[in-house]
């Protein structure tokens, strides 16, 4: 995804618009800190947010809560800016992106 997906304009200009974007190396040792303050090798901090593949996407509140994930790379980047949308659109509320991106393939061949 980092060289195909993640590099593409429209899908910059569309994440950083909506999100805070980090990343963390799940095998890393760099220190990060969490959302309550704790500084904590990044690793560790794979492992409590039980990151076990990458990619994993993970999206949280503005209190740090998990809202959803993502987990494996996307096909397409037109595929990663529909689960951006569907968690700004504030679907993960209501649906698992599954049915979303079956609702948005739909629409795609009207």
């Amino acid at each position: 995804m980092r060289e195909k997906i993640f590099i593409q304009q429209e899908v910059q200009k569309f994440y950083k618009k909506h999100f805070l974007i980090f990343t963390v190396d799940m095998r890393g040792d760099a220190e990060i800190t969490d959302f309550k303050g704790k500084t904590m090798p990044q690793k560790k901090y794979a492992k409590i947010n039980r990151v076990r593949a990458t990619p994993t996407i993970v999206f949280y509140d503005l209190n740090g809560n998990e809202i959803t994930r993502y987990i494996g790379a996307t096909q397409t980047a037109e595929e990663f800016l529909w689960f951006g949308e569907y968690v700004v659109k504030g679907m993960y509320k209501e649906i698992p992106f599954i049915k979303y991106k079956q609702q948005r393939l739909k629409e795609k061949t009207k």
